[in-house]
């Protein structure tokens, strides 16, 4: 007799992590052993093998976020994945466009690409960054490059972007992030770009203390799995099993691969030095100990001062990744997240023929709260009402603070009752809440379906005159728009 277990505690003990309480036994899940997962379909998959912490092959294994995120995926979709080993990116791409793998484990969506493979949704949203060797203006974006030379990485997604919007650009393309950030130290290029995580992983490992974090580069990395041969089957369970991971496996990927140390080593050519520093022992005797004392003086301060600027890049990064996506008073994605979130399910919606609605929120006599009791309270008011608003959507709903007393929330697979139903349980949630200071106050609600075709502001309009009607309708209250 099968002993059954939740498929979530058996990823548990398959990834050896620590089992907590809060986690366990999601009632609805799909129950499997761990014999089992050897009898799901075989899948063939292709990863980037140079791209940690996101993903590599080291020792013909496949290591990093993306073995883990889907280690869970295959479990929920009972798909046995079985990896295709490449030697460059270029390789992976070229065996996706022939078939050879049928799945990429971790990508950006661009034009190009799509003409190839279909996307699922996403699951890891990260920043790039600008990279250089020199103190220098921080860049908020590629527009004020000029004449430097930018490198990147041949056929990772940045360099598509850049060749089709900036064509005016100096590019310099690379291999590898290893090599074009050795290019970026030796002077051969002035900047380079690259996905944070990663730039901060080369960075740590090879001990590049001349390079600094220079600015933040659109777009941001919206990462999903890829899929070739327009495999729609496949896609729709990869989807449905995405949408299936809780908040809690993103966390817990996440600061596993996020948590960088800095380990002492002595560089290799320090050893060979060594050895020199010996044999002249050998013949100057007490004068050579003299010598290899202060050598190893000033090895200990520059490896000190090393793990001192590691450290202040860790936390600049840390930083950057934050303000890049979040709104800064109340921790909520920011608009620019949104305006990129929303056309990702749009293609989503179209391609699988799913609803899509918005909602938007607007707090009622929000201007007499700041009149009457001043900003500090205002802005009170907003870290309370984003905390009701996330605790109160679904897991696969996306909210943010859109501008000002205005939020909103993108619903996926939701048509408009669904959507109007969401927005009723904000309200009730909203008005039975005691704010400090003020007591109760009150929110209104415009919902709009997405029409085929139509475009963000389209869609973003008619949102916004159904809220319109809500304030001009008593406020309080909810309008669909048509």
């Amino acid at each position: 007799m099968f002993v059954w277990v939740t498929k979530f505690v058996l990823l548990r003990l398959a990834l050896g992590a620590t089992f907590a309480m809060s986690h366990c036994l999601l009632a609805n899940d799909k129950i499997v052993l761990n014999s089992q997962i050897a009898d799901f379909p075989v899948v063939t998959y292709c990863v980037d093998p140079d791209w940690l912490p996101y993903e590599a092959i080291r020792n013909n294994q496949h290591v990093g976020m993306s073995f883990d995120y889907m280690t869970y995926i295959g479990v929920l979709a009972d798909i046995n994945f079985s990896l295709i080993k490449t030697q460059t990116w270029s390789e992976t791409l070229d065996k996706l466009k022939n078939g050879e793998c049928q799945v990429a484990s971790m990508l950006n969506r661009s034009p190009e690409r799509e003409k190839y493979i279909l996307f699922t949704r996403p699951f890891f949203v990260g920043a790039n960054v600008l990279v250089s060797n020199v103190e220098q203006p921080f860049f908020q974006g590629y527009e004020n490059i000029g004449e430097q030379i930018l490198g990147t990485v041949a056929n990772y997604r940045q360099a598509e972007y850049v060749k089709t919007y900036y064509p005016n650009i100096k590019l310099q393309l690379v291999d590898t992030e290893l090599a074009g950030l050795k290019s970026l130290a030796s002077g051969d290029i002035d900047l380079f770009v690259g996905s944070l995580l990663s730039i901060n992983a080369q960075i740590q490992k090879s001990g590049f203390s001349n390079l600094r974090i220079a600015g933040i580069a659109e777009p941001q990395d919206i990462l999903g799995m890829g899929v070739a041969n327009n495999d729609q089957v496949l896609l729709n369970k990869l989807d449905a099993a995405i949408a299936q991971l809780p908040e809690w496996v993103h966390v817990d990927i996440y600061k596993q691969w996020n948590n960088v140390r800095v380990i002492d080593e002595i560089d290799p050519r320090y050893i060979f030095g060594g050895i020199g520093v010996f044999i002249c022992l050998m013949v100057i005797g007490i004068w050579g100990q003299l010598i290899v004392r202060r050598y190893n003086a000033k090895l200990v301060a520059k490896n000190n001062q090393l793990q001192a600027l590691q450290k202040e890049l860790i936390e600049k990064n840390r930083r950057l990744e934050f303000t890049s996506l979040r709104d800064p008073l109340t921790s909520m994605f920011n608009r620019h997240f949104m305006q990129d979130r929303v056309e990702q399910e749009k293609q989503l919606s179209l391609r699988k023929k799913a609803p899509l609605c918005l909602i938007l929120i607007d707090i009622d006599y929000f201007k007499a709260v700041n009149d009457q009791h001043g900003h500090v309270v205002g802005d009170l008011v907003l870290q309370e009402i984003a905390s009701i608003v996330c605790s109160t959507i679904r897991d696969m709903d996306v909210a943010a603070r859109w501008g000002g007393e205005e939020f909103i929330v993108l619903c996926p697979d939701s048509n408009l009752d669904d959507a109007i139903k969401l927005a009723g349980r904000l309200k009730d949630a909203v008005g039975q809440f005691e704010f400090n200071t003020i007591g109760h106050l009150t929110c209104s609600f415009g919902v709009a379906q997405h029409h085929a075709k139509e475009s963000f502001v389209e869609w973003f309009e008619r949102a916004d005159k159904a809220l319109y009607k809500a304030k001009n309708t008593g406020r309080n209250t909810i309008f669909a728009a048509k």
